[in-house]
């Protein structure tokens, strides 16, 4: 062999070009301080399917959501976020559902929040009281920015490599309750200009308000291989949803843009002072709860997360406790008739109104009387077993009077194995109902 075939040989098997086996590494662990910005733009396209009037009506769906957050990150445990201060100076969602339009959006004295993850379930809230249902879903259920990084392999790869999304990662990013299962794979497809491209596909199942989910996820992402910093990601995913307890069936295809850069200066909207109100630890119990007001002011209350709004009329307002996707009770409020201040219906009229309610027959009553409250208010509760629809249950009607002479009836339905689960939550949400001073 020539001398210098030789070294030429030998020069090209030192050479660390990509395709000769180079490698790059693609981890970042966030740190506690840390501040980001965070755009996150969401289009959205499908179908819902809704009962109407009797007869099941497909529904098209066109929305929008954009949000602007800037974002510190306040725990860390195992390489993820676990709690973090957001403050919004944008959160936008707008929606078309067939000839309606909808829009939800933070009010000004609920930009800043806290995104704290407990066991394995996102709890969103802000430190300046209770979130509206709406608003809640503003702030959970956009992409999630705390997981982000949980799409890297955490350490050194060639292109073409490989590597299994962790299902933390997934469940979070996918916005399930709970995770199925999962096949969604990361590769590194190309590096160029100083930038690792990275291409994330497969498929996941898992369950949210108590429905299956089945999702197709094919997504790039963009990783500065200088700053050891994940940049931005595009997301697709196509989601089929049966119908759950409290949700109808979709098929929705959708689309999100992250955007991501660290700031080199803690913003003031996030500093020590502007965070004085965040717990250290769990937040107190009321700040988990959601604020309610009926859209034609007769009434408001708060409730926990586990009730969830299926159903609003002029004359009816229904909601389904669900206890991490499983259906428990259903509670009907009804705003009824109004009497002289610090008057109320009889005990004897209540029962003879439960006992005409359609479709219901009453088999027994189990247990009636006075219950506890405020004073100047008064709530009555009758227990129940009959037959509804045909199906055997059991029924605590409880009414409320307050002391303006204000009524309101609250049926909570279930079946009988579950009427010792509901426990005392029937009556925390009665309490909790409050009449306006003023019309």
């Amino acid at each position: 062999m020539n001398a210098w075939r030789l070294s030429t040989i030998l020069a090209l098997t030192l050479l660390p070009a990509a395709g000769f086996g180079q490698t790059y590494n693609l981890s970042e662990t966030p740190e506690v301080g840390e501040s980001y910005r965070v755009v996150i733009e969401t289009g959205l396209t499908g179908s819902m399917k809704a009962t109407l009037d009797g007869r099941e009506n497909v529904l098209k769906i066109n929305a929008r959501n954009d949000h602007n957050i800037l974002e510190r990150v306040l725990v860390v445990e195992k390489g993820a976020i676990r709690k973090s201060a957001r403050f919004y100076e944008k959160a936008v969602c707008t929606a078309d559902i067939a000839d309606e339009k909808i829009r939800r959006e933070l009010r000004d004295e609920r930009r800043t929040l806290v995104a704290h993850r407990i066991d394995d379930q996102l709890q969103c809230y802000s430190p300046a009281g209770p979130l509206s249902r709406s608003e809640l879903e503003v702030a959970s259920e956009h992409f999630d920015t705390q997981h982000l990084t949980g799409i890297l392999p955490q350490k050194d790869v060639a292109i073409e490599d490989t590597w299994k999304i962790g299902s933390a990662s997934v469940q979070a990013l996918c916005l399930f309750d709970a995770l199925v299962s999962h096949e969604l794979n990361g590769t590194l497809k190309e590096v160029k200009n100083g930038k690792a491209v990275i291409a994330i596909e497969g498929k996941a199942a898992g369950i949210e308000l108590g429905a299956s989910v089945k999702l197709e996820i094919k997504a790039t992402a963009q990783y500065d291989l200088l700053t050891h910093r994940l940049l931005e990601i595009e997301w697709r995913q196509k989601d089929v949803r049966e119908q759950g307890p409290a949700s109808p069936s979709t098929e929705l295809e959708s689309t999100t843009i992250v955007k991501r850069s660290l700031l080199s200066e803690e913003p003031k909207e996030l500093s020590r002072s502007a965070l004085a109100g965040v717990p250290e630890e769990e937040p107190a119990e009321l700040l988990r709860l959601i604020s309610f007001r009926d859209q034609h002011n007769r009434f408001t209350f708060l409730h926990s997360r586990d009730w969830h709004v299926v159903g609003q009329t002029d004359h009816h307002l229904v909601l389904r406790l669900l206890e991490r996707g499983d259906f428990i009770a259903q509670a009907t409020m009804t705003s009824w008739r109004k009497e002289d201040a610090g008057k109320h219906a009889t005990p004897e009229e209540f029962k003879k109104l439960i006992g005409a309610s359609p479709n219901w027959e009453m088999e027994e009553i189990v247990e009636a009387g006075d219950v506890p409250t405020e004073e100047g208010r008064w709530i009555y509760r009758v227990t129940a077993k009959g037959d509804l629809d045909g199906a055997k249950v059991v029924q605590n009607f409880l009414l409320l009077a307050g002391p303006k002479g204000d009524q309101i009836i609250v049926t909570f339905t279930m079946k009988p194995a579950n009427s010792a689960k509901i426990g005392t939550r029937d009556l925390a949400l009665v309490n909790s109902i409050e009449f306006p001073t003023k019309k």
